[in-house]
């Protein structure tokens, strides 16, 4: 299955005339290697249209009334037919990849952030690391999938990834691209000048696997829990948030869709554009739909728990108690607590946002 989530890095947001860097409140989030953007894509037509802000998360639609109920001692059965299907789809491949990519995000966001103190960076890596775990990923899709069980749908599923075809799409889709090989792709012909008819491909592949709308839910979802993290609580505090963010929404997505596309297309690279609209005719059929609804739905609900994890572990250094030594400090209460964004390092802006509560 196309679920295309490209190495996790957090585009800055930008708080009036501060930022909030790379790496703040511990959380990193999906960019997409370097923000590549297929230029030709924005260019060629219209991809799907982003949601106007970030959509909640809603469980798959119930089974129609009157469906015979499964017997109760198919537990067994249906556990068995979810997990083939996962490893059919090439689903269990990749959920079990995306904690490393978060990772993966986190050292490099690093290495750009050079006066990040170390301390910090390792508390960032340690906080993520402990909230995201492939066992997560799968457990959330796995109990998606038995929660909306429908046993025909995924019995169909099954046979339809099982065909040499769609293996063959499959083992495209699994291979991860270094960022080298990503941007010596961007820069060729093959992604600076594709057909139409290639572009047409890539957009239907990517409309109804909703792969780069899942991006861009779980960037804006990451960036406000980020932004909040950083700068504390409070209504005021959350409206401006959300203001910066829906400043910068439409660009930053292009970009997130764009990136998500280009990784498509280097997957799919080797593919002929009749295999690709034979896949694309898969993934436009209601049992696939159905299925990516589901695996959307599953994913962006775990990592918005485990975001909220993890800013929760990195904020707790914030939330010990003062000293007993009194200080004289000079009350901050109702003034703008985004000046602390432009400092250095998270203690700094944790230390300097406690003045303003």
């Amino acid at each position: 299955m196309a679920l295309t989530l490209p190495k996790l890095a957090l585009p800055k947001l930008a708080l009036g005339k501060k930022q909030i860097p790379t790496i703040v409140g511990g959380v990193v989030v999906l960019a997409a290697l370097g923000w590549f953007g297929w230029q030709y894509f924005e260019d060629a037509g219209p991809a799907p249209a982003a949601p106007s802000r970030p959509q909640p998360v809603t469980a798959a639609k119930p089974a129609a009334a009157g469906k015979a109920a499964a017997p109760a001692d198919a537990g067994p059965a249906r556990d068995k037919l979810i997990e083939d299907l996962l490893v059919a789809s090439g689903l269990k491949q990749q959920l079990s990849q995306l904690p490393e990519k978060l990772m993966a995000g986190v050292r490099q966001s690093g290495k750009q952030q050079p006066k990040t103190s170390p301390g910090d960076l390792k508390a960032i890596e340690t906080a993520v690391t402990e909230a995201f775990s492939a066992q997560g990923f799968h457990g959330r899709v796995s109990a998606g999938l038995k929660t909306n069980f429908e046993e025909k749908r995924l019995q169909a599923l099954l046979k339809d990834y099982s065909t040499p075809a769609a293996k063959r799409m499959i083992e495209l889709e699994q291979a991860s691209p270094s960022q080298e090989e990503l941007a010596q792709f961007a820069r060729s012909a093959a992604a600076t000048r594709p057909s139409p008819q290639r572009t047409s491909l890539v957009k239907r592949i990517d409309s109804a696997t909703r792969a780069s709308d899942l991006a861009i839910d779980v960037a804006f979802s990451s960036m406000k829990v980020v932004a909040l993290g950083a700068v504390g609580g409070g209504a005021e505090k959350a409206a401006a948030v959300d203001r910066a963010i829906e400043k910068q929404r439409t660009s930053a997505t292009n970009n997130i869709r764009n990136a998500t596309m280009l990784n498509l297309a280097f997957s799919y690279r080797n593919a002929s554009d009749a295999d690709l609209d034979e896949y694309a005719k898969f993934y436009e059929t209601e049992n696939s739909k159905w299925f990516s609804g589901i695996v959307y739905t599953s994913v962006l609900e775990q990592v918005q728990s485990a975001l909220a994890q993890a800013a929760e572990r990195t904020g707790a250094p914030a939330s010990k108690p003062a000293s007993t030594v009194a200080q004289p400090v000079r009350s901050k209460a109702g003034a703008d607590a985004r000046t602390c964004l432009g400092l250095a390092t998270n203690a700094a802006i944790i230390k300097c946002a406690e003045e303003y509560r």
